[in-house]
């Protein structure tokens, strides 16, 4: 069994999942999941992002107790256990299921790199920091600056 997620991975992954929780409130357009809450990409191939989003016209993948399919936005806090799986073995994964987002956090830089799927492989669109705010495809319009996913009570 992998050991739990460190109190301020958690802490981060709240952070993300409330911000879009207040932007799909807001829009209208979907909803947001964090883990544990198994993403069924293939018969063989479950996972478990961070944080998923799914759109309204998605809706049909929301099982009763999980996704089936590819959701259209994963997110993954890296942690230094996680750093190859979720920089290599997630990123085939997510791309051969059609994610058509994915975002890699990464709380010792304080920075998210934005992959868009392009013709069945990821692109990044940059690794943003600070002030910046996210050119997402899925989440048009999320103002939050990428600082607001890293701040923390306890620090």
């Amino acid at each position: 069994m992998s050991p739990s997620p460190s109190w301020s991975h958690q802490e981060i992954v709240f952070e993300i999942a409330s911000h879009l929780r207040n932007y799909f409130r807001a829009t209208g357009r979907g909803g947001v999941f964090v883990s544990p809450l198994d993403v069924e990409l293939a018969p063989d191939t479950n996972l478990q992002p961070d944080v998923v989003v799914l759109l309204k016209e998605s809706g049909n993948k929301l099982q009763k107790h999980h996704i089936v399919g590819a959701p259209d936005l994963t997110i993954e806090v890296v942690s230094p256990n996680s750093q190859t799986h979720d920089r290599f073995r997630k990123i085939i994964a997510y791309a051969g299921a059609g994610i058509p987002e994915y975002w890699i956090v990464d709380p010792y830089s304080c920075t998210v790199e934005l992959l868009q799927l392009e013709h069945g492989e990821y692109q990044s669109q940059g690794i943003f920091r600070g002030k910046a705010t996210l050119p997402s495809v899925i989440v048009p319009g999320f103002t939050v600056h990428v600082e607001e996913f890293f701040v923390s009570a306890w620090k």
